[in-house]
């Protein structure tokens, strides 16, 4: 029997208690918050980012079972580790929004249901007030400071942009200043932040949602993250070895397998 391959799983809890194959990333963990506060990084579609985010998410909770056997359950275990609240934010959730209402609306919802995680109120009905709020109630409610992930930061721009032919360049506009107001609030709450990881597949000088943010720092070409997400050549044949020995997709010109070719960015 093959090992289950992780085909389609975001969720980095249910790949861990199916058993599926996980590429080791978790060595990158501790080096993400080491010497920075906000940290960026541009991939393109099916590098892994959900993936990332989630592992990070219950990374930083504390979820120690979850990293049995992987590289950071070393500095878990450490007198230096202390797990800290976290709000992750999956901008998919405001994807394919029609008008700015209704932008407004998902958000307002989505913003209700981590703070429901958490027992907190949000107490106004203004998206952008409501997500300060969220910060500042979280961190009064566990006393500490919060790690806040932000997956997928341009989907509610992208969407719109990728169907422009359908919806005016007003609705473009409309969108961009209320998300950059929405980002605008991770500064002026800075205090009860402790530190901002950000994914999305454009680059934030693009988009123009992280202007205010002048202490972010982009690691998208860093060196020292180059196989973040994504995976090399040597983890294709180390993690998939059984499939890539039982011949599954045939071997390339050159001899060498070329099993997962067309899933090299499936993690």
């Amino acid at each position: 029997m093959l090992p289950e391959l992780p085909a389609g799983t975001r969720a980095f809890e249910e790949l861990r208690i199916r058993n599926t194959i996980y590429v080791d990333k978790t060595n990158y963990f501790p080096l993400l918050s080491r010497g920075r506060k906000v940290a960026f990084c541009a991939r393109p579609r099916r590098f892994g980012k959900s993936l990332t985010v989630s592992a990070l998410n219950a990374f930083y909770s504390g979820r120690k079972e979850l990293f049995q056997d992987l590289a950071a359950e070393k500095f878990m275990n450490s007198p230096e580790f202390f797990p800290k609240p976290v709000i992750h934010l999956d901008m998919s959730e405001l994807d394919n929004c029609v008008s700015l209402e209704n932008l407004e609306t998902k958000a307002r919802n989505y913003l209700k249901t981590i703070a429901e995680q958490y027992n907190v109120s949000l107490q106004t009905d203004d998206v952008v007030s409501a997500f300060s709020n969220l910060l500042k109630s979280v961190h009064d409610v566990t006393s500490k400071k919060i790690v806040l992930l932000i997956d997928e930061y341009d989907t509610p721009i992208l969407s719109i942009i990728r169907r422009e032919l359908t919806y005016s360049g007003l609705l473009i506009e409309q969108t961009q200043n209320f998300m950059s107001s929405f980002y605008s609030k991770i500064k002026s709450n800075d205090q009860y932040l402790d530190f901002i990881f950000v994914t999305g597949v454009s680059k934030f000088s693009r988009m123009g949602g992280f202007s205010t943010l002048n202490n972010l720092e982009d690691i998208s070409n860093d060196s020292e993250f180059a196989s973040f997400m994504g995976l090399t050549q040597e983890e294709l044949e180390r993690y998939f070895a059984p499939y890539v020995q039982a011949g599954y997709g045939g071997t390339s010109q050159n001899g060498r397998s070329g099993a997962f070719k067309s899933r090299t960015r499936l993690l």
